[in-house]
């Protein structure tokens, strides 16, 4: 059986840097795609989906406490799983002011 050179996995690299090469050279940078990417995923989370989500832990904590199995844990971590979506943004900028960035 033959073997594969030994000059394929160099030649495979070199291939790999000269085609990566232009990406990098493109005007917006490297991060663009990934800050877009994650700008998006957090609006979404933080939008009209946890928006909803949040009406349903709070109507569902309703249901828990008309038949009298809500506990104060239960009821505490809703509330504060709701505040922690919703002032993500701003607990963020908090630290980010606190460490003068």
């Amino acid at each position: 059986m033959k073997q594969p050179s030994r000059r394929v996995p160099y030649l495979t690299g070199a291939m790999l840097l000269l085609m990566t090469a232009g990406a990098a050279a493109q005007s917006g940078g490297t991060l663009q795609p990934v800050q877009s990417t994650l700008t998006t995923l957090v609006q979404a989370l933080t939008g009209p989906i946890a928006t909803a989500l949040a009406t349903l832990a709070v109507i569902a904590c309703g249901f828990f406490a008309w038949s009298g199995r809500l506990t104060w844990g239960i009821a505490g971590s809703v509330i504060f799983g709701i505040v922690l979506v919703f002032g993500s943004a701003q607990i963020v900028q908090f630290f980010q002011s606190a460490v003068g960035q």
